[in-house]
Order: structure tokens, then C-alpha cells, then sequence
């Protein structure tokens, strides 16, 4: 598994992530789409958490669907997405565009350094944490920035179902299927 894993860099995933959100043309926020049941899924989750924050940075969010989500549900709380992907941020911001969402901002960032402008309430990563090559460090620089993180990363399927257990050791497992 190191072995396969030496291979892989930030520029990699990148390159991997702008391909895939480049070729997505959907509409996330129809309830035709089948991955609109997670979207809203995660949301639930996440929104216990966000409830009465002033600023919540979504790392990795990609086309920003979830975080599009909660900004539509929390209209006072502040969004800011971070991504590496060019490509995924440009979809985002045309989906909170086309939702008309004043409350949320995209940014491409290197997320292996990135540190945020100001505070924040709290930090969530939807399915995006095993994609960090030195997760400690990550956890140290943005702890920095905030005392709460929310991390979700799934054992699911497409209808937004999950297995019911406490066992995360699919992820180590699957860690490079995930990124193959």
C-alpha cells in the first residue's frame, strides 16, 4: 500500500478531481438526481453542528453541493468552500449562483497548506479527509483557525445508506481504490 500511495501527490488528485467535476453536468439540487438523497443526507447531519455559527469553512468541497445545501438552510451563518480543484470550484460557484446564495464564496486552494484568513466556527469534510497526504498536519494548522471539526467520510451507497457500525477500517483499506 506504500508502495502505491508513493505515487500519488497533490498535483495527482488535482489533476484527478478537475477531470472528474469538468465532465459533471447535473443538477445536484433536483430530487431526480440520485446523489441529491446524500447531499441532503450529509446536510442533516451537519446541521445540529452549524445551527447558530458565524462562519463555517467546508474543505474539499468540490462542486460545493453540500455546502450549497446548508447555506440555503442557515441564510445568517457564512460559508466559505476551499478546493483544490479549478475545476470543482467553478461549478460550485455556479451552483450557488444559480441559487441565488449570497452567504457562500469558493476558493481554490492547495488544501496540504492551507490556513484561512480569520477564526472560524467550525471545519467540516464531506468524503474529501482521505485525500490529505499528512492529515495530522492538517488537523494541527486548521486547529489553529477553529475548536470544531466535523468529518464525514462515508461507507455508503448512491441512495445515501449507510452501514451501521463502528468499524472505519474500510477507509484504510479502500484508501486507494478511492483515488484509483
Amino acid at each position: 500500500m506504500r508502495a502505491r500511495r508513493s505515487g500519488w501527490s497533490s498535483e495527482t488528485d488535482r489533476a484527478f478531481h478537475d477531470a472528474l467535476f469538468a465532465s459533471q453536468d447535473h443538477d445536484a439540487f433536483s430530487p431526480a438526481y440520485t446523489g441529491n438523497i446524500t447531499i441532503r443526507r450529509f446536510a442533516d447531519l451537519a446541521s445540529p453542528r452549524v445551527e447558530g455559527s458565524r462562519l463555517i469553512l467546508d474543505v474539499g468541497s468540490g462542486l460545493g453541493e453540500i455546502t450549497c445545501e446548508l447555506a440555503g438552510r442557515f441564510p445568517g451563518t457564512r460559508f466559505l468552500g476551499v478546493d483544490h480543484s479549478a475545476a470543482g470550484i467553478a461549478g460550485a460557484r455556479r451552483n450557488a449562483t444559480r441559487l441565488g446564495l449570497a452567504n457562500v464564496t469558493f476558493e481554490v486552494h492547495d488544501m496540504e497548506e492551507y490556513e484561512p484568513d480569520e477564526d472560524v466556527d467550525l471545519v467540516t469534510m464531506f468524503d474529501s479527509f482521505h485525500h490529505l497526504l499528512d492529515p495530522r498536519a492538517f488537523i494541527a494548522r486548521l486547529g489553529r483557525h477553529t475548536k470544531r471539526f466535523l468529518l464525514i467520510e462515508p461507507q455508503g451507497d448512491w441512495k445515501g445508506s449507510w452501514a451501521r457500525d463502528l468499524d472505519v477500517d474500510w477507509l484504510a483499506r479502500d484508501l486507494e481504490n478511492l483515488r484509483a
